[in-house]
């Protein structure tokens, strides 16, 4: 068996109340997974390994038009949003998640790939975090169409929340 995966993409990941923007370098990863032969047998069986348990670290999935900067919390979390709106949250809620905790996304337009980025907790004590997409330049607008976020903890997943743009 042969897994591919392909990490590219640039986000912003609110953190506490310090905003890190998270890059991750283009890179392939291939795992592959040659089976053993028993005594006398002429191939081996292989049979899936099992899933890792979820750590139940996120609570709850949230999409906003906003931040509370305090906080962190969502402000007006909304499910459909226009091609125009200046950012789209994903906000996560946490339940004691402890330092090094990583938390990953991967995002999907339309059923497609579009992206992933990721974020660790760098302190204790924090509620929510968030990834957002925003428009920089004046009269740039989001793709329209229907997207999914996978959230994952520690690589397990976790969480999927989805929303359209219009």
């Amino acid at each position: 068996m042969v897994v591919l995966v392909l990490v590219a993409i640039a986000g912003v990941a609110y953190l506490g109340r310090r905003s890190f923007t998270t890059k991750t370098t283009p890179s392939l990863n291939i795992h592959q997974q040659t089976p053993q032969k028993a005594p006398g047998q002429k191939s081996a069986a292989t049979s899936p390994q099992p899933r890792s348990k979820a750590p139940n670290v996120i609570t709850q999935v949230t999409t906003a038009r906003g931040l509370d900067i305090k906080t962190g919390e969502a402000v007006n979390p909304a499910s459909q949003f226009s091609k125009t709106d200046k950012a789209i949250y994903v906000v996560l809620t946490l339940k004691n998640p402890k330092v090094g905790t990583k938390f990953e996304y991967t995002r999907y337009l339309n059923g497609k790939f579009l992206g992933n980025g990721n974020l660790t907790m760098k302190k204790t004590n924090t509620n929510n975090v968030s990834f957002n997409w925003t428009l920089k330049k004046p009269g740039a607008t989001h793709l329209v169409g229907n997207y999914r976020v996978k959230v994952y903890t520690n690589g397990v997943f976790e969480k999927e929340v989805s929303y359209q743009i219009r």
